[in-house]
């Protein structure tokens, strides 16, 4: 396991600042099997050095607006994204998704989401509202597998261990419901941890909420 360091337009996160993201935002009050499989994760993250996401910032992250950094995107031009982005899922029903086995990865520990159709199809129509709105040059990520991040490394650290009790845990899947996606404004900062490392945490303000078709 190595720190895990966000990346925007190719290189380090500049400490603090604010990009607007599109994301897929479970509801742990609603999924409560959802809720227990995450908790037993956090259980099972302890010993290790990760900041665990909390239940306010759990999310699976569908695409980056990447052109340019959040405060220079007007009011404006949000609106026009918002627009599109209730234009290109207004056909997208809400579905059920089914998040685990846990994993640890190179960074952390994630929740894999299946079945991949439907949220790379999901993926693909938010990217489309963005295209529209900000053309090609804003989608500079590939996104990878469909996931829900559950901590962020903040040292290098032996995972052996950890992949063991993830693999446990019991029941390692849990559905959840996409509903909606959310438009937030998205800021990574580093804070101290023990013997002068540092961590990226991450926090967001709401922008928008899309509601699925009938969601």
């Amino acid at each position: 396991m190595e720190k895990f360091v966000p990346k925007f337009q190719g290189a380090p996160w500049p400490d603090g600042a604010r990009v607007l993201h599109v994301y897929a935002v479970p509801d742990l009050r609603t999924d409560r099997e959802l809720a227990d499989l995450v908790g037993a994760c956090r259980t099972a993250m302890r010993p290790y050095p990760i900041t665990p996401i909390g239940d306010d910032t759990l999310h699976c992250t569908l695409d980056m607006i990447a052109d340019t950094t959040s405060d220079r995107i007007t009011a404006a031009e949000r609106a026009d994204l918002v627009t599109a982005l209730r234009e290109h899922l207004a056909a997208t029903p809400p579905f059920e998704a089914t998040a685990g086995a846990p994993v640890a990865n190179r960074a952390g520990a994630v929740l894999h989401l299946s079945p991949h159709h439907l949220l790379l199809d999901l993926r693909e129509r938010v990217r489309d509202a963005i295209r529209r709105t900000r053309g090609p040059g804003a989608l500079l990520h590939d996104g990878g597998r469909p996931h829900i991040s559950l901590g962020y490394a903040w040292s290098e650290a032996s995972s052996e261990d950890l992949r063991t009790a993830l693999r446990h845990i019991s029941p390692g899947h849990a559905p959840v419901r996409i509903r909606e996606v959310q438009l937030l404004d998205v800021r990574f900062r580093q804070h101290p941890r023990p013997g002068a490392e540092t961590a990226w945490q991450l926090s967001w303000a709401p922008v928008a909420t899309v509601p699925l078709a009938h969601g």
